[in-house]
């Protein structure tokens, strides 16, 4: 799937609806829940292939995703998400709620949101992240091969030693594949070579 462009403007009548939900459900968290923290702040630069929006309570930040809202213009959908993001900042900020837990489900009933984790939306044209490929180091034992990540690897040069369960001799790099370790420098390649011994 292509990216999509996060670009273009939202259609005024849509923008206008976020900004209603955003003012109305900051206003209930102030008359309902006595929230006394500065209104926060509303951001449009979300990209994400599965989130709406997304609370950041720490920088009393509210940021959406303009590709999935352009998507699902509904009132519905408008008002139900930026309450659910503005119940995240409200329970965090004023209760220190964590997650989707009690308390953050009870300011989003408050607030008018659905009290749940996700919901279902259109996400057509979202951003899709691709996966990152693992670097990994092969390693070999006595009996069979092994692909070590970054952190194992690290471990491996600061002095760790490794034993296969199955034959219980220790698993050492694999220095036949010698393409593996081209992008090492020249010290861990020196520690690589001393550690194999």
């Amino acid at each position: 799937m292509a990216l999509a462009n996060y670009r273009d403007p939202l259609p005024e009548t849509l923008e206008a609806d976020i900004r209603r939900a955003f003012e109305m459900s900051f206003q209930l968290a102030v008359e309902q829940l006595d929230y006394a923290d500065p209104k926060p702040i509303l951001s449009f630069g979300l990209r994400s292939a599965r989130m709406a929006g997304r609370a950041v309570p720490h920088k009393n930040l509210i940021e959406l995703n303009k590709v999935i809202f352009r998507n699902n213009p509904q009132w519905d959908f408008v008002y139900d998400t930026v309450a659910h993001e503005m119940a995240h900042i409200v329970a965090t900020r004023q209760y220190r709620a964590r997650g989707h837990d009690r308390v953050w489900k009870r300011v989003a009933c408050v607030l008018g949101a659905t009290p749940k984790a996700s919901g279902a939306f259109d996400t057509t044209g979202a951003e899709v992240r691709k996966p990152q490929k693992r670097k990994t180091y092969p390693f070999v034992c006595g009996c069979q091969p092994f692909e070590f990540g970054s952190q194992r690897f690290a471990n491996f040069l600061k002095g760790s030693r490794y034993q296969c369960r199955a034959c219980k001799t220790e698993i050492k790099p694999d220095l036949a594949k010698k393409e593996a370790f081209a992008d090492l420098s020249f010290a861990k390649r020196a520690k690589l070579k001393v550690r194999s011994r």
